[in-house]
């Protein structure tokens, strides 16, 4: 069954959240360019998401993937996205540390999954199944990372 033009608004939303990450990841990289590993790694993660919810068009409309109603809500998500705006549009402007950085990442990063954003396609395909648990496993090692970073920025700071 073809997904109805408010599932299509969703994963539209869900694009647009997605590149207004690589923007903000773009940002921090500019503004922490010594940690450009960690910056250059979540930009090429969520380029790769993008671009796999692109491909996914012909199988959403063949009703080999569906999209899940409860996944996540617009609005919660529009809401998100304004308070991402407005702290990147604060970050040109106001200094901030690259702890203050991360740690707003990491809120962002943990957020993703308690908002159940690896929720909105279904699909019993074994390929599919294969591809999102790689990016859910990638999205884990990233977070891992983020944590990580964060705990020796902290460690050192003793």
């Amino acid at each position: 069954m073809k997904p109805s033009s408010f599932q299509m608004h969703k994963v539209d939303v869900l694009l647009e959240y997605k590149e207004l990450l690589t923007q903000l990841y773009q940002l921090l990289n500019r503004r922490f360019p010594e940690y450009s590993n960690i910056w250059q790694k979540l930009f090429t993660e969520k380029r790769s998401h993008i671009r796999w919810v692109k491909n996914l068009q012909p199988k959403l409309d063949a009703g080999i993937i569906s999209i899940n109603q409860n996944s996540f809500k617009v609005e919660a998500m529009r809401f998100l996205m304004q308070s991402i705006q407005t702290k990147m549009d604060d970050l040109k402007s106001n200094p901030i540390t690259f702890l203050q950085g991360i740690i707003f990442v990491r809120d962002i990063e943990d957020g993703m999954v308690e908002k159940n954003f690896f929720t909105i396609f279904q699909s019993d395909s074994p390929e599919f199944k294969e591809k999102k648990l790689k990016l859910e496993l990638e999205h884990q090692n990233n977070a891992k990372m983020i944590k990580s970073t964060i705990s020796n920025i902290n460690n050192s700071q003793r």
